[in-house]
C-alpha cells in the first residue's frame, strides 16, 4: 500500500521482456530507456508527467535472435548516443541512436549473451557475459576484443550478471555455478591502453593494401591478445 502505478505498457510482439536499462549515460537523454525482448530493441522517453512514449524501435533481421539484455553509452567521436544490445545469437549490435543505424556488429562468444555493461568514465569499454562461461572486454571504437576472463579462475557455468564498480577498475560478475567473482581491469591495462590508440579502418586498408601487393598481414591489424 501507498505505492502507485503511473503507468502500463505491453509490447505487441507477445514475447518475455528480458533487458531493461535506463541512460544513465548521457545527460541530454536520461528521460530514455531501452526495452529488449524478441528480436526487437525498443526505446521510450520518460514523460515529466508519468506517460511512456516510443521514440525508436530496432527490429534484427533474424526473426531467430533474441535480445535478452541493453546497454547504453555515448560514441567518443561525435558524442551520440549508442545502445547495445545481445541475446540468443551471441552477437552484439551497437546501434546509433542519432544515425538510426547500426555501427557495429561483435562476434566472439561461443554461445548466447547474457549481460552487457559499458564502463562508467571510458564509453567505448563493454563488457559482455555469456552462456559460453566466460566475459569479454570489448573496445567498441577499435573493433576488437582487449581481454577474455575465463579458464581456471572463471566461472564453471553460464555467466548470467555483470557489472563496474564506479572506480572503473574492477568489475563483479555472478552465474548459474553459485559464484561471485571479483574482477580487476589493471591486468590488462596495457591492452586496453593500446586499443584505445588503434585505428581498425586505417589497419584494414593496410591489410587490403599488404594483400594487392602480394605480402602478408599486418601485424597492427590484428586483434590485441587477451
Amino acid at each position: 500500500r501507498g505505492w502507485q502505478l503511473a503507468r502500463r505498457v505491453k509490447e505487441d510482439h507477445g514475447q518475455a521482456l528480458f533487458g531493461l536499462a535506463i541512460n544513465h549515460y548521457d545527460p541530454r537523454h536520461r528521460n530514455l530507456f531501452a526495452t529488449t525482448g524478441s528480436n526487437r530493441a525498443t526505446i521510450y522517453e520518460l514523460e515529466s508527467d508519468g506517460g511512456v512514449t516510443v521514440r525508436q524501435v530496432y527490429v534484427d533481421a533474424d526473426r531467430n535472435e533474441s535480445f535478452f539484455t541493453c546497454a547504453w553509452s555515448i560514441e567518443c567521436g561525435t558524442g551520440d548516443c549508442v545502445l547495445a544490445v545481445a541475446g540468443q545469437l551471441g552477437m552484439i549490435r551497437v546501434i546509433n541512436c542519432q544515425t538510426h543505424s547500426v555501427t557495429r556488429t561483435f562476434l566472439g562468444h561461443g554461445n548466447s549473451i547474457n549481460d552487457l555493461r559499458f564502463h562508467p568514465y571510458k564509453p567505448a569499454l563493454l563488457l559482455s557475459a555469456s552462456k559460453d562461461e566466460s566475459i569479454r572486454l570489448w573496445d567498441v571504437e577499435a573493433c576488437v576484443c582487449v581481454a577474455l576472463f575465463t579458464g581456471d579462475m572463471g566461472h564453471r557455468g553460464e555467466v548470467l550478471s555483470i557489472d563496474f564498480h564506479l572506480d572503473g577498475e574492477r568489475f563483479v560478475s555472478a552465474g548459474m555455478d553459485n559464484a561471485i567473482k571479483v574482477w580487476s581491469l589493471k591486468q590488462c591495462a596495457d591492452a586496453i591502453a593500446k586499443a584505445e590508440t588503434f585505428d581498425p579502418w586505417s589497419s584494414s586498408k593496410q591489410k587490403r593494401k599488404a594483400k594487392t601487393e602480394g605480402g602478408g598481414t599486418n601485424d597492427a591489424a590484428r586483434t590485441p591478445p587477451s
